[in-house]
């Protein structure tokens, strides 16, 4: 999709070069990087930390990454810092998101992944896994709202789930009486979003937890936009509707940690409702 017949790539390295370059690549970015538009205050959904690259959280943030550039968080313990940090990400995240309710039951766990995508993608692989351990599905099927993220028709791509999407009602919201129409036997999980990318508007999360509770079938909350802006809008005592864990039926939320939570690319985080949820995220293998 270009403009004229000229390749913006003329003149891009094809192949490495013959004698290192040394120092002078530092130039090179910097001069290529000049040629970025700019974004700052301009780019909605796009980079969510404000101000200059080299001051204030901007700079702390560099920083605190370049430390742990070259880790490898696969090797707990070798890199026993960056683990308790993840630890420590992903408990501050459920707290806020009612992990310390009584109605959280007491077991929300989770892990931080690359970003949005990822966390959705672990949430519903999850939620397969989960309920055909639980109730013997194995031609799963899952059940989203038009508003939802494109994240779910790649995991049903990857995962081989029969996707099946609902309009929204007029209201743009999660209809929530054409989802439970949709729901059958092999159906795995339905989804809300908290709010959704398109429009910015907050599905009926209390009535989708019902749904999915009354169906013993799990419910995916995307908070990837509104996890660290709703919990503190409600603190300041706007009117949030309940979107967490604090509902009844939900079994895992998706939050990006590099939106609001002012963390650099990529970093989310996805929480479950209990270890036994979670358990299924992870595969085991062999090493050759």
């Amino acid at each position: 999709m270009q403009s004229g017949s000229k390749s913006k790539r003329e003149g891009w390295r094809s192949e490495l070069p013959r004698e290192g370059v040394g120092a002078a690549v530092i130039e090179k970015l910097k001069e290529e990087k000049r040629k970025d538009a700019i974004w700052q205050g301009k780019c909605s959904g796009t980079v969510y930390i404000g101000g200059s690259e080299y001051e204030g959280h901007f700079s702390l943030i560099n920083e605190a990454c370049s430390m742990f550039a070259h880790t490898n968080p696969l090797h707990l313990d070798v890199f026993q810092s960056v683990a308790r940090f993840e630890a420590e990400v992903v408990a501050m995240t459920a707290a806020l998101l009612g992990s310390k309710g009584k109605s959280s039951g007491g077991e929300i766990c989770g892990n931080m992944t690359s970003g949005g995508t990822e966390s959705i993608l672990m949430a519903v692989k999850s939620s397969r896994d989960y309920m055909k351990d639980k109730k013997g599905i194995k031609r799963p099927e899952m059940i989203i709202p038009e508003s939802a993220h494109s994240a779910y028709d790649k995991a049903a791509q990857y995962f081989n789930i029969k996707l099946r999407r609902v309009p929204v009602n007029k209201e743009f919201q999660a209809d929530v009486k054409a989802i439970r129409q949709q729901i059958n036997k092999n159906t795995v999980l339905i989804v809300g979003s908290a709010p959704g990318f398109p429009h910015g508007i907050i599905d009926p999360i209390e009535e989708l937890g019902e749904l999915a509770f009354s169906y013993d079938i799990c419910l995916h909350v995307d908070l990837c936009l509104g996890g660290f802006v709703l919990p503190f809008a409600r603190m300041l005592g706007y009117p949030i509707p309940p979107f967490d864990f604090s509902v009844k039926g939900v079994t895992s939320i998706s939050v990006d940690v590099h939106k609001y939570g002012l963390a650099p690319k990529g970093t989310s985080v996805v929480l479950y409702r209990n270890h036994d949820i979670r358990k299924h995220q992870f595969v085991a293998g062999k090493f050759y």
